[in-house]
């Protein structure tokens, strides 16, 4: 009578350890499955949103592209309507986009040079990419004193070009090319520098006056 219950017992206490080997193992499984799920889910979210932001930061690098525009001037003599002999920049309020590159091509019509003094520094090339600007197709970064006609000066922005008064062979004009970066909008002040005006100075009359070698760079 006492092996049978002694073997009773084993039995139940076997049946027992397989039950909860069971329930051990079904655990087990069942985390496994509910990792896999989740994984699983977060892939597929991490993925649909991931591709979202993505988009998101192409489209803000799109808006981001700096724009490159071209603007053009003259600077022109005798015009109607114009005190005879006064140089003059037209036009004289000159309109560009704010945070883009800018190509500014100026034709000088008033040909001849106006020697500015040997340590003045509007002959250097400012505040423009690269710190050249090109006249008739050759690069520079300044000209010598004696070689400058006018200046496009904007004091505000440290910007400054000079102008040559020397025109290729049969040329009615010189040709100025240059690229400058705007920044925030604001209404800017550009005038010459070199005197190229009235009086024994040279520094009268169209120097000094809105509408001839003074106008507005309007950057909107």
């Amino acid at each position: 009578m006492t092996q049978i219950q002694t073997t009773t017992t084993l039995n139940q206490r076997k049946q027992r350890r397989s039950s909860l080997g069971s329930i051990f193992i079904g655990l087990i499984l069942g985390l496994l499955v509910c990792t896999a799920l989740t994984s699983g889910v977060f892939f597929a979210l991490s993925t649909m949103f991931g591709n979202q932001a993505q988009a998101k930061i192409q489209v803000v690098h799109a808006a981001q592209v700096e724009r490159h525009v071209q603007a053009n001037l003259k600077i022109v003599m005798n015009q109607p309507g114009m005190h005879k002999d006064w140089p003059a920049y037209t036009p004289t309020n000159l309109v560009l986009p704010a945070h883009s590159l800018v190509t500014i091509t100026i034709r000088n019509y008033d040909l001849g040079d106006t020697p500015l003094p040997n340590n003045s520094p509007f002959t250097k090339v400012q505040g423009t990419i690269g710190g050249t600007a090109s006249a008739n197709g050759q690069t520079y970064t300044s000209l010598a004193a004696d070689k400058v006609a006018h200046t496009f000066t904007i004091l505000q922005l440290h910007i400054s070009v000079p102008v040559p008064g020397d025109a290729v062979k049969g040329a009615s004009y010189a040709a100025v090319t240059f690229t400058i970066r705007t920044g925030n909008a604001g209404t800017y002040m550009f005038q010459c520098f070199d005197p190229c005006g009235t009086s024994a100075s040279g520094w009268m009359g169209p120097m000094m006056k809105m509408g001839y070698m003074m106008g507005t760079v309007t950057v909107q």
